[in-house]
């Protein structure tokens, strides 16, 4: 009997067509998203005042589309426990267990300067494989550059939350992208657990004694970055947003867990930042960061400053381009603005 055979690779130009159908495919769909995201997006630019009024319903369909826990209501109950860990010439350095969504609880490190009571608070988040005494500089501090001590040095008290996100040096390593397809079979995210839980704290820590309340800021490394920026546009205590070395074109870096389900249709990282608005924000990038590029960043960055430009408070918005890699800036532009607008 005569059979017919090939070589294994005669069909591969027709399989090289199918891959670049779908790009074709894909690139006419993102027209057709970006603008549908554009008309939908559409906040009152007659005044900062109006324009905040008119975030509410952005606010929550942002945190609808991220889902469980995010999208319920924030708990009417939290528990804390803190430990003294040490006192330098900083000042006191706690940790600190917060109970939000039992039996979860939140762990971080709480740092209290020296001085006069109450103070600014910051949160401090770290990014990818990372944890709170890595970005706060209780040893070699890698590319945050002692990022929380910064803070606390300028008198501001920090709060350096961990996610879940560190590596095997730090414990069992955390599989980020099965935690996220576990959450989403139930309704969630870890996105949205993980800003569940930073504004959980919230409101625990501005009850303290020690924390002014209305002095509340944030700033984030990497995926902190990322972290930084959504809680900020969704929980408005927060006055002031630096996000070092995430903010780009999501779609060429759509990376779980900042993407979702028709994400483009609604909030890439432009929208985000424009929830931030008018509020003040800093935006930090590497000129030598070997994950992101600088080129993309700019066009998105362009795009938040028409935002602010046009209800008159183009001061408060900065996009900065530091001469570092994957690492929050070693100089202190962005410390300074952060400083700045926390200010009593």
């Amino acid at each position: 009997m005569r059979l017919y055979s090939e070589s294994p690779a005669a069909g591969n130009v027709h399989r090289e067509r199918v891959l670049e159908q779908i790009d074709e495919l894909l690139a006419a769909r993102r027209k057709s998203v970006d603008a549908e995201r554009r008309a939908a997006f559409g906040p009152d630019l007659s005044s900062p005042v109006a324009y905040e009024r008119s975030l509410g319903p952005y606010r929550d369909r942002l945190a609808g589309l991220l889902g469980w826990p995010l999208c319920g209501e924030l708990p009417t109950k939290t528990t804390m426990r803190k430990k003294l860990v040490a006192e330098d010439d900083l000042g006191k350095i706690f940790r600190v267990w917060i109970e939000i969504l039992p039996p979860l609880e939140t762990y971080g490190l709480l740092f209290i300067p020296k001085g006069h009571t109450p103070f600014p608070l910051v949160i401090s988040q770290h990014g990818g494989a990372g944890t709170p005494e890595l970005c706060s500089g209780l040893f070699h501090s890698a590319n945050y550059n002692d990022m929380s001590r910064r803070m606390v040095r300028r008198g501001y008290a920090v709060f350096a939350p961990q996610l879940p996100m560190w590596r095997e040096d730090f414990g069992p390593a955390v599989d980020q992208l099965l935690l996220d397809r576990r959450l989403k079979q139930l309704g969630g995210s870890v996105a949205a657990l993980n800003v569940y839980q930073i504004r959980g704290c919230l409101d625990v820590l501005s009850t303290l004694d020690e924390i002014d309340e209305t002095r509340i800021g944030m700033m984030g490394l990497s995926w902190g970055g990322f972290y930084t920026l959504v809680t900020t546009a969704l929980d408005t205590r927060i006055k002031v947003a630096l996000t070092s070395c995430f903010f780009n074109d999501r779609y060429t870096y759509d990376l779980p867990p900042a993407v979702w389900l028709g994400s483009a249709r609604s909030f890439l990282d432009p929208e985000i930042a424009a929830l931030v608005c008018p509020r003040p924000l800093y935006v930090e990038v590497g000129n030598n960061d070997e994950h992101f590029s600088v080129e993309t960043a700019r066009p998105e960055a362009e795009r938040v400053a028409a935002v602010y430009d046009a209800l008159g408070v183009g001061d408060r918005f900065r996009y900065h381009e530091h001469e570092g890699a994957h690492e929050f800036d070693k100089a202190d532009a962005g410390v300074y603005f952060l400083a700045g607008r926390l200010k009593g």
